[in-house]
């Protein structure tokens, strides 16, 4: 692994940390001028929208959001670069009981002008695919 590549790494892990001290406000701040948060009921683009729409789900008791890098690779220009590895969500279902979900995420880093990495899109992939509702 390249130096780099350990950066970017730290860098995710760093991103990690933010969010578990700050919640919507550490998540956005990783997130490039143009990021994208790529989800299933449409997509977020900038910091401002992510702020807005994930400040209140990192604010809902019981939910956590936590992962982990295991992988690093940049292009060959040095541009831009990836960052893949595991994430475990928890929320809490009606009754109270908690609610884990595990999968795959995959971040895609720019590097800035200042030197520092942003996330340009962010996408995650659960172990299980969601459930349809059941007709009662």
């Amino acid at each position: 692994m390249t130096p780099e590549e350990e950066v970017l790494l730290r860098t995710d892990r760093e991103f990690n940390t933010a969010t578990q001290a700050r919640g919507g406000e550490g998540w956005a701040a990783y997130f490039a001028p143009q990021g994208v948060m790529l989800r299933s009921t449409g997509h977020l683009i900038g910091p401002d929208a992510i702020r807005a729409a994930m400040t209140p789900v990192f604010a809902t008791p019981g939910f956590s959001l936590t992962w982990e890098p295991s992988r690093a690779e940049l292009s060959a220009g040095g541009r831009l670069g990836y960052t893949t590895g595991r994430y475990l969500r928890r929320t809490r279902d009606a009754s109270g009981g908690v609610v884990e979900a595990r999968g795959t995420y995959m971040n895609f880093w720019e590097k800035q002008p200042d030197g520092s990495w942003k996330v340009a899109a962010d996408a995650g992939d659960p172990d299980e695919a969601p459930r349809p509702p059941s007709a009662g």
